[in-house]
């Protein structure tokens, strides 16, 4: 008789309740840093809000846990349907954060096995949960899990990430210089000579949370530079984002779970990388470069490059660049994971019928195309 597998829902459940669910958990899973209680855990911290929290059992042990925020939205045809939002709370000011690798957080022994069922039942009946479930940067191995029987699956979007393998470098006994395309290499290159040619290229990690506050300053600065010089507002002209990383950096970079790097010509930083560190694995989660007139300065082809070749003297075995378009990730990495956005839907009469409108508005769309 195979185990019974049981789901209930804790609405708003405390911050320390769900932490004395979680850790016991995360010690059982092969959880990414995003779904440690070390991110969730300070994002619920400063988020002051109390998620309502699915839990599955198998022979009345949690195996498989996730954050929930509901939501509602108005359909295309003026209906409002209820949603959940999985580590998440449907706010872009919030969001603005960027949890990746997401899911729920599942008992390794479990993992692949009881998700589609979590799903099934935030949509089952009764109770009906939710019409809706939204999933932004899924991890990639839940579009191998089938959705629950009958509900509509959406991909809204997918991302491609890029990631360096380590340990196969090292493996090799070359620089992780002499593994790039040589147009790379060339213009990497060039760019140290030009650099140098002004004062030593110097990498400094920062070795204490005041530094590493110090570090977070400057990259701030040229990060907002860049991105508002696009027009864009830029992560940090949102409180939450500002107030979410200096916990996280107080929190956890005691601990050897994140870095702060500054990438130096001469006393003149070029650019500031903030990573995050678990198990050998480094994840380039932000960053702020020194752009300047001249194109054959690549602050960040360098900055990475240098930190790159830190690490791989480390030891360490992973260095992702998670998800993004971004050209310098494709040059200076190899395809990984794809992290994509998927909502799943019940099939009621409005979701439907909305869905009805969108397919016919496309088709219409295609038959207005001019022909070539």
């Amino acid at each position: 008789m195979p185990p019974k597998l049981d789901f209930q829902i804790f609405p708003r459940l405390g911050v320390a309740d769900l932490e004395a669910l979680w850790r016991p958990l995360q010690a059982r899973s092969d959880t990414d840093f995003f779904l440690s209680w070390d991110w969730i855990g300070t994002w619920l911290a400063e988020l002051g809000s109390l998620p309502d929290v699915i839990a599955g059992r198998v022979d009345g042990q949690i195996v498989l846990l996730g954050a929930l925020f509901p939501a509602s939205r108005r359909t295309r045809i003026g209906f409002r349907v209820s949603s959940l939002n999985l580590h998440n709370v449907g706010n872009p000011a919030k969001d603005v954060i960027t949890l990746e690798y997401n899911g729920f957080l599942v008992d390794r022994r479990w993992a692949g096995k009881v998700e589609a069922e979590a799903f099934g039942f935030l949509l089952g009946a009764p109770p009906r949960h939710a019409c809706e479930i939204h999933l932004k940067n899924l991890n990639e191995r839940y579009e191998a899990i089938p959705g629950p029987p009958g509900a509509l699956r959406t991909v809204l979007w997918r991302k491609p990430s890029w990631r360096i393998d380590l340990a196969a470098i090292r493996q090799s006994g070359k620089s992780y210089i002499e593994q790039l395309s040589a147009n790379t290499r060339q213009q990497i290159r060039r760019s140290m000579r030009l650099y140098e040619g002004t004062g030593p290229l110097t990498i400094t990690r920062a070795p204490d949370v005041a530094t590493a506050f110090r570090f977070l300053d400057g990259l701030e600065v040229l990060h907002q530079k860049y991105w508002i010089a696009k027009g864009a507002p830029g992560a940090f002209s949102y409180p939450f984002f500002v107030g979410f990383n200096r916990r996280l950096i107080e929190t956890c970079y005691p601990r050897g779970l994140m870095e702060l790097v500054r990438i130096s010509r001469g006393d003149e930083p070029i650019g500031y990388l903030y990573n995050l560190i678990q198990d050998g694995q480094v994840r380039a989660y932000q960053s702020g470069f020194l752009y300047e007139e001249d194109a054959r300065l690549k602050p960040g082809l360098v900055s990475h490059c240098l930190c790159i070749q830190r690490h791989l003297e480390e030891g360490a075995v992973l260095y992702d660049f998670m998800a993004g378009e971004n050209r310098y990730k494709a040059n200076l990495g190899k395809p990984g994971p794809s992290m994509s956005y998927v909502m799943l839907q019940r099939q009621t009469p409005v979701l439907q019928a909305e869905r009805l409108l969108a397919d016919a508005y496309r088709s219409l769309r295609r038959l207005m195309r001019p022909s070539k």
